[in-house]
């Protein structure tokens, strides 16, 4: 009697595995009705992966969103960069202040500002220097915003290198509690200091300036 129960249980399991692969969509909405709200699609006669009924069909690459016209907000847009354009040509921009990434790190540097760059630097005591990495540039009343940068030809910074020296002498001190380790280091760190001349906008902002050649990619 066992074994005939036995030979039930495995021919039975034979053949719902069988059925299973013919026609495995059939059978597990018959075994799960949850599952009838779900959508197979069949490509070349197999089967693809289930999706919901309410989800969305994913956009096309070719497909283009026309951006909403505010005539509103295209008249005010206007009306700043005109302002802006204004204030540079007539020099009434205050004292311009701008945010550079220099040797990984950012400062924000104003005129006849000095910034010490850490580490060493191959540039040397009088040589001149245009900064071209600017993440922003500001004066009294706007703020130029890069996305990363500015373009190299709108804002021109000019720096000096004014001297090549070394910090202050820096103390390590390591131990390790009963293991009688001791160590005591001295070290100096390389730092160049530079003096920044002028920061200049150069232009109207809304004008793209004529570059010959691809521009750098930094």
């Amino acid at each position: 009697m066992a074994t005939l129960t036995g030979f039930a249980r495995l021919f039975n399991f034979a053949t719902s595995t069988c059925i299973r692969r013919i026609s495995p969509a059939t059978v597990c909405k018959q075994y799960y009705p949850a599952l009838k709200s779900w959508n197979i699609g069949a490509v070349a006669g197999y089967r693809t992966t289930y999706k919901l009924p309410w989800f969305r069909e994913p956009p096309s690459c070719e497909e283009v969103v026309p951006p909403e016209y505010d005539k509103e907000k295209e008249k005010e847009a206007s009306d700043v960069i005109n302002e802006i354009n204004r204030q540079v040509a007539t020099g009434s921009t205050g004292r311009l202040f701008a945010v550079v990434y220099l040797c990984g790190t950012q400062f924000k540097v104003t005129e006849s500002d000095v910034i010490i760059v850490s580490g060493h630097w191959p540039p040397q005591t009088g040589d001149k220097l245009k900064l071209e990495k600017v993440l922003l540039v500001g004066g009294t009343d706007f703020t130029l915003i890069g996305r990363p940068i500015l373009n190299r030809e709108l804002v021109s910074i000019d720096a000096t290198v004014i001297q090549k020296t070394l910090s202050h002498t820096i103390t390590r001190f390591r131990m390790r509690k009963r293991k009688q380790f001791r160590r005591l280091n001295f070290y100096r760190i390389q730092r160049t200091m530079l003096r920044i001349n002028s920061i200049t906008v150069n232009g109207d902002i809304d004008k793209k300036k004529e570059v010959e050649g691809l521009d750098r990619i930094y």
